[in-house]
């Protein structure tokens, strides 16, 4: 079968010839439809930091991806052949005191494909029949492409009950895009975006935002304060992972509020703990992946109701071969989602 593959340490990607995965008795075989570029592919390709000690080449790469079930193990059961799935990247132990009570999502022997094992840019990918969710017909191929990047949004949106709310989300790339679309169904009563790039301030809107703003030339105390009458935000979904954005979180979100973190600062960020965490009584919770399942069943259940479209978010979709393209969109800021077609 065709894969893209990292095949050595240093900068670039290639399409090789690989033999499709054998299955075990508790996997499944999927022909891959569809498959979601995401940034943590490009620094795969583009070797950075990170990757240079992560990543352990020869590797497939990919964790986003919908497909049709073609084989199942003997003991599987709950996927048949002929099944449209999507799959839970994140392979956990199952049997560890993480696991054991609900909180797998953090288990400390977690492995990711595409990142530890092999991913999902090929023609094929096995998985635990376990990690598999089937997709409704009223969901689109590529919308089920990208199970994994939504999930991230509804988790971090929905950790905390947002009806009601105001929210403010630091960061519109493609995940703060659709946690914009989360918080808007989900009933928030106000929501704000703040993005430097355009173009993804554009998408933001598209999404839903009662207010979009440019950190760079607007003030965010200010709109804060009109939006809330001076009180401050009760939630903050910080996306972008600067260091100047963590802070601005804690500054924003009103006394008791939350504040969700789901981008990864590349350093240590400093942080006034006394003044704006302990002395405004505001919980931080740390967003990894998506509950298992329990994010997976809130898609399905807004998806199918058609509470949420997430499809403006997508801007390319390119065929397998151009996956460089893909890659370049996303390194130069002018994209939202990129799918790579299979077929």
């Amino acid at each position: 079968m065709k894969a893209i593959v990292k095949e050595r340490a240093g900068r670039g990607l290639a399409i090789r010839e690989v033999p499709v995965p054998e299955i075990g008795p508790t996997e499944a075989l999927i022909r891959v439809k569809a498959a979601g570029i995401c940034g943590t592919d490009a620094h795969i390709y583009e070797w950075n930091h990170w990757a240079e000690g992560r990543i352990k080449p020869p590797l497939i790469i990919g964790h986003e991806f919908a497909g049709e079930v073609v084989e199942v193990g003997g003991d599987v059961r709950s996927v048949a052949p002929g099944q449209t799935v999507s799959a839970e990247g994140h392979l956990n132990c199952g049997h560890c005191f993480l696991c054991r009570t609900g909180q797998a999502h953090v288990c400390r022997d977690v492995r990711i494909i595409g990142v530890d094992v092999a991913g999902a840019f090929a023609e094929y990918i096995k998985m635990p029949a376990a990690n598999l969710w089937p997709i409704p017909p009223e969901v689109p191929l590529e919308v089920a492409a990208i199970h994994d990047p939504l999930g991230n949004a509804f988790h971090t949106v929905l950790a905390a009950p947002v009806a009601g709310s105001s929210v403010l989300v630091l960061g519109c790339g493609p995940i703060g895009c659709m946690a914009v679309a989360v918080a808007r169904a989900a009933g928030a009563a106000r929501v704000l975006a703040s993005e430097i790039n355009p173009m993804r301030r554009e998408l933001a809107r598209r999404m839903g935002a009662h207010v979009v703003l440019d950190p760079r030339h607007e003030d965010l105390a200010a709109a804060v304060g009109t939006a809330t009458g001076g009180l401050g935000v009760d939630l903050v979904c910080e996306m972008s992972g600067h260091p100047d954005a963590i802070r601005q979180a804690m500054r924003l979100v009103r006394n008791g509020g939350r504040v969700h973190l789901l981008g990864l600062p590349k350093e240590e960020v400093p942080l006034d703990i006394s003044g704006t965490l302990i002395f405004k009584g505001i919980t931080v919770y740390g967003v990894i992946g998506r509950k298992m399942y329990e994010t997976w069943t809130q898609m399905t259940a807004f998806l199918k109701a058609g509470l949420i479209d997430v499809r403006p978010v997508i801007t390319h979709r390119l065929p397998f071969e151009e996956f460089e393209a893909g890659i370049e969109a996303i390194r130069s800021g002018q994209a939202g989602k990129v799918i790579l077609l299979m077929e």
